[in-house]
C-alpha cells in the first residue's frame, strides 16, 4: 500500500499548490483593481474642484450679462425720456 499512498500525498500536494496559485493569481489581481480605484478615487476630487471652478465662472458670466443688461434698459429708458422732452419742447 505504501506506492498508493504516495502517489496519493503526491496528489493531494498538486491539487494544494495549485489552489494556492489560484489564490495567488486572485491575491494579485486583487491587489491590481484596488489600485486602479484608489488612483480614481484620489482623481475624483480634483474633478470636483474643476467643476467647482467651472461652476463659479458660470455663475459671474451670467451676473455680469445680468447687469449689462439692465444697464442697457436703463440707457434706453434714460434715452427715451429725454426723446420725450426734446419732443415735448420742440412742439
Amino acid at each position: 500500500g505504501c506506492p498508493w499512498q504516495l502517489a496519493e500525498a503526491r496528489g493531494r500536494l498538486r491539487a494544494a499548490e495549485e489552489a494556492l496559485a489560484a489564490k495567488q493569481e486572485l491575491i494579485d489581481r486583487l491587489k491590481a483593481e484596488a489600485e486602479e480605484h484608489r488612483a480614481t478615487l484620489e482623481t475624483i476630487p480634483v474633478l470636483q474642484a474643476q467643476a467647482d471652478i467651472y461652476k463659479a465662472d458660470f455663475a459671474a458670466e451670467r451676473a455680469a450679462r445680468e447687469q449689462l443688461h439692465a444697464q442697457r434698459e436703463a440707457l434706453q429708458e434714460a434715452l427715451d425720456q429725454l426723446r420725450a422732452r426734446m419732443e415735448a419742447e420742440g412742439a
